[in-house]
């Protein structure tokens, strides 16, 4: 078992709410130090990475619980539950967030092919050449390049793949007759991928999907879509473009791009003005539209948050309607709901996504908590708003542009390779913690356990990968934590021993809670030149103490060694003696093997020989 994986059941066995560190340890057989006399060793704790227990030992009590993130050491309360925000104050908010980042559409609203384009698009209008001389008793194919890709070329955006939509073919069988002219003209061939109907992914119509002249291409024929009440699987028939345009999520979604004649079509008669004008809205009436497949509120605000648009009045108050809302819990997996909100959190604008999110009301509906009945104490009340604060403190952090006098990015105070504020991961990963971050501390009865109400959101509410639940899980623990051992380095009262095992128990993820717990502790208001002053003693320490890798540090000698210095049998015992070895090596860094075999000798043997 990894550290991380170790630390995090470590972290969810004895959460630091119930005192931070505090565990009763006793050794197998034998007693290391004399601290540990009074100790108990379960078996499940025997397999916990030292760093933890050992950070006990050195702190004791002085480790904030997950109740308290200092910021004069007032009450992790107080950090969580300041924002009482009113929906005019998150309208006014997320207004001011638009105004910022609204991309322009181009003036003329033509559509410019880059070279590769302009070859496949003249390819494919000669495969629609050859079948119409084949079939000449038949209509004449129309192609047309579907959606996404045209709304971003329109926006001067790249888009990477082709959607071609037929009006009177299947997809695969078009794919087919592109393939053999590609042959017949001395082009490479890829196979064809059939992607079978697989309403669940939303996958309404059979697709198939290959490479064109190196472009990925999917072809698909126009259809049509009815629904019934109870189900978003609709009844698919062939269609027309305008039944293709008008089953669509949003207008700016349901634009053509004509091959043959090369115009961009619009058959909702608003995309191309709402793109202008930066505006989302449903091509049908949006109850209907919503009714129909309630997925779609989601992507309403996916797209709206990526570009930075208005979400126009009609299709706003669709999607605050409850019955909008209770058919999103009932028609639509949890695991679609994720896929959306990983897009979001993914997305160029989180912060627009979670005011958007809280605004519609949607934060439950999406973050779906345990029953009522099952919480322990504390509820959430109106804990929501936090996740907006701290996305708007993550992202402050990680901007390295931003230098106002309110935001400014902590990052430009420290080592900015060490956080990587490209990595896109990172970022991601930074995000959900912030919009999870109000269940963080509470917890709930499953079965005859108590577990984090945390995990269980994710685990059952979103599907999230067991990576995401480690990560989220750890910068949630590891904030109050660094916060304090930050203090300490400020004070200069760690000893590197010390501050070696809490990068231990940090992990590889030490630098990304370093963001997290930075953001949380501006969103509880702490001074921002404390703030700065207190983690740049700590990154300060640990660089210069050479233990940013701490984590990835072996033991100078290993089990099997220090079993025979020590005359006895590797078995669990040696955990101890590990523990001791490695925190002699934290202190003396550079200490040969000869000195820590001679420390093995003078100070650990005599503790088995009692």
């Amino acid at each position: 078992m990894n550290l991380f994986k170790r630390t995090f059941i470590f972290s969810r066995r004895f959460p630091f709410a119930s005192q931070a560190f505090r565990f009763k340890l006793t050794t197998a057989k034998r007693k290391l130090s004399a601290d540990s006399s009074s100790s108990k060793l379960t078996t499940a704790t025997q397999k916990k990475d030292s760093s933890g227990r050992d950070l006990e030992r050195t702190f004791g009590n002085k480790v904030p619980r997950t109740s308290s993130i200092p910021k004069s050491k007032e009450p992790l309360e107080e950090i969580k539950r300041p924002y009482k925000l009113s929906l005019k104050d998150t309208d006014t908010k997320m207004q001011q967030t638009l105004n910022s980042i609204t991309p322009a559409a181009t003036k003329d609203m033509t559509i410019v092919l880059t070279p590769k384009e302009q070859e496949i698009c003249h390819l494919l209008t000669k495969v629609v050449d050859r079948i119409q001389a084949d079939q000449p008793s038949k209509p004449r194919l129309v192609l047309r390049i579907a959606g996404g890709w045209v709304r971003d070329k329109l926006l001067g955006l790249r888009s990477h793949d082709l959607d071609i939509a037929i009006d009177n073919m299947s997809g695969y069988d078009l794919a087919q007759h592109v393939n053999a002219y590609l042959r017949d003209t001395g082009h490479s061939v890829r196979t064809v991928a059939k992607i079978s109907q697989n309403p669940e992914k939303s996958k309404h119509l059979e697709t198939a999907t290959t490479s064109v002249l190196g472009l990925l291409v999917d072809f698909v024929n126009l259809r049509s879509e009815t629904y019934n009440s109870d189900s978003r699987i609709p009844h698919i028939e062939f269609g027309t473009p305008l039944e293709d345009a008008l089953r669509r999520d949003i207008t700016i979604n349901a634009l053509f791009y004509n091959i043959e004649t090369r115009q961009v079509e619009d058959f909702t008669g608003k995309g191309i003005d709402d793109l202008k004008n930066g505006i989302v809205r449903t091509p049908l009436e949006p109850l209907k539209t919503f009714s129909d497949d309630p997925l779609r509120v989601l992507r309403v605000i996916r797209f709206a948050s990526r570009f930075g648009y208005n979400i126009d009045a009609q299709t706003s108050e669709a999607i605050k309607r409850p019955e909008i809302k209770s058919d999103l819990d009932a028609k639509i997996s949890r695991e679609r709901i994720c896929v959306e909100l990983e897009k979001m959190a993914a997305g160029p604008h989180p912060l627009l996504s979670i005011q958007m999110i809280l605004e519609f009301g949607l934060y439950e509906n999406i973050f779906v908590a345990p029953p009522r009945e099952q919480w322990l104490g504390e509820q959430l009340a109106e804990g929501y708003r936090v996740s907006e604060s701290l996305t708007k403190s993550v992202l402050g952090i990680l901007d390295s542009s931003n230098n106002n006098s309110t935001s400014r990015s902590i990052v430009h105070a420290m080592p900015v390779s060490l956080f990587a504020t490209d990595d896109s991961q990172m970022r991601r990963s930074l995000i959900l913690a912030s919009y999870l971050y109000p269940f963080y501390g509470l917890e709930v009865k499953e079965k005859k356990t108590t577990v984090s109400a945390f995990r269980l959101v994710v685990r059952d509410g979103l599907k999230l990968s067991n990576h995401d639940i480690h990560t989220t899980a750890a910068l949630h623990t590891l904030a109050p934590m660094i916060s304090h051992i930050a203090e300490c380095c400020l004070d200069n009262t760690i000893t590197r021993m010390e501050l070696g095992l809490h990068v231990r128990y940090a992990s590889h993820r030490w630098p990304m809670a370093t963001v997290f717990s930075v953001a949380v502790e501006l969103v509880g208001g702490a001074d921002f030149d404390m703030v700065t002053r207190k983690y740049v003693a700590y990154i300060d320490r640990i660089l210069a103490e050479g233990l940013q890798e701490a984590y990835a540090l072996k033991h100078i000698v290993d089990g099997k060694q220090a079993a025979k210095i020590l005359g006895i049998r590797p078995g669990p015992i040696i955990r101890d003696a590990l523990d001791s070895i490695m925190k002699w090596q934290l202190q003396n860094p550079a200490g040969t093997l000869d000195d820590c075999e001679e420390f093995i000798k003078n100070e650990i043997a005599p503790q088995f020989s009692k």
